[in-house]
């Protein structure tokens, strides 16, 4: 859903339309319907992770910031250049992960186990120095478990939903026309979701905050490397997250055995980036 909302906007008609916007990056012309273009991806983008958590005061107060920072920072550029350069993302990716207690109540209920997850989200970003960029990233885990041995008569299952939203910075220590390589942070939270019905247990663990901010840190690190040409890029990211979740909220018929649920563990994703497209214009 969110890479199909993201290219509804357009995507460059062909390499040779598109020239590098970053100084020392590439030539600085742009023909006027790529660069409209581009500028609609990252448009769309930001919609996407913004809609995300419209529902949260703390979140709005932190875009807010974010935005007087990063404002304050290149006001005086702006007006020189007329452009403030993003960096945005699409991505999907696979964690290894390995926790404990839930898949102990998972063998037990006759459901198979939980060794990686699946993600995918949006991201982006905006140069705060030469080599140093801040913003946003918003990740989506959607996980589905059935029986081990599957019976017609029966339709027992566990699903698992995760929503969590990272303040990120990144270090682009090399670029070229060509490639792209980063070392990064993010910090952030998730609202977590649990829902499990077997022969005997029918119900909900949640760990939610709807009104003010989200309910669990969550942190990530690590590096990422792209292959493009001036602005589109194939890129592939490493990292560690930190994410582990407890003190749930029970409601149905669930038993007492899982009182945390562990996801962190290293992961891999691969993605687009759009580098260096005008985010603004006076």
């Amino acid at each position: 859903m969110i890479v199909s909302e993201l290219f509804c906007g357009g995507m460059p008609r062909s390499q040779g339309e598109v020239e590098g916007s970053l100084p020392g990056f590439g030539r600085e012309s742009h023909t006027e319907d790529s660069e409209a273009e581009m500028a609609n991806i990252i448009s769309n983008l930001w919609a996407i992770l913004r809609s995300n958590f419209e529902s949260s005061r703390r979140m709005h107060q932190l875009l807010l910031g974010a935005l007087l920072i990063t404002g304050g920072v290149f006001g005086e550029q702006t007006v020189a250049a007329k452009e403030v350069p993003a960096q945005g993302r699409v991505f999907a990716g696979l964690s290894q992960v390995k926790p404990t207690q839930f898949n102990d109540e998972m063998r037990a209920q006759g459901l198979k186990e939980l060794t990686q997850a699946g993600m995918f989200g949006a991201e982006i970003t905006f140069p705060m120095l030469k080599i140093f960029e801040l913003g946003m990233s918003y990740t989506r885990r959607p996980l589905f478990l059935d029986e081990k041995d599957s019976v017609q008569s029966t339709e027992y299952e566990a699903s698992l939903t995760q929503d969590a939203v990272f303040g990120v910075a990144r270090v682009a220590f090399f670029k070229t026309p060509w490639l792209r390589a980063d070392v990064f942070g993010a910090v952030g939270g998730a609202n977590t979701s649990i829902k499990i019905k077997t022969a005997t247990q029918d119900g909900e663990l949640a760990k939610k905050e709807a009104n003010d901010w989200f309910a669990t840190l969550v942190t990530r690190a690590g590096a990422s490397v792209g292959v493009g040409y001036n602005q589109v890029f194939f890129y592939v990211e490493g990292g560690y997250e930190t994410n582990k979740v407890d003190s749930f909220k029970r409601t149905g018929n669930l038993n007492g055995n899982i009182q945390s649920l562990d996801l962190s563990g290293s992961y891999v994703s691969i993605g687009l980036m759009f580098d260096g497209v005008k985010a603004t214009r006076n």
